[in-house]
């Protein structure tokens, strides 16, 4: 799924090195969860969790992808949080968009 690459690299982009690899993987993972939201809101919970799952494997290795989609790490520094809203948010809107093109 290009978004789900894009996503991931533009994570790395812009926190690599700035907050832990625990963060960038957790917000990669809200950022799928966020961008599934759309398509799955009316769903089975644990089928959506299954697809981002799938989907967070695509760029994580079991263990990583894992530890993103069930914990969530201490804050390295400031603002960390706001940020995680902020990536998931835009996750959500991606969804939407998709779900606009998929029914126009």
């Amino acid at each position: 799924m290009p978004r789900v690459e894009a996503a991931w690299s533009a994570l790395q982009r812009q926190y690599g090195g700035q907050i832990s690899d625990a963060e960038i993987d957790y917000f990669f993972a809200c950022f799928v969860f966020g961008l599934t939201t759309p398509a799955y809101t009316n769903q089975d919970p644990s089928l959506h969790f299954d697809v981002c799952r799938a989907l967070v494997l695509i760029k994580l290795p079991p263990d990583r992808a894992d530890h993103a989609l069930y914990s969530v790490p201490a804050p390295t520094q400031a603002g960390v949080e706001s940020a995680r809203k902020q990536i998931e948010s835009k996750g959500v809107k991606m969804g939407h968009a998709l779900q606009d093109e998929r029914y126009d």
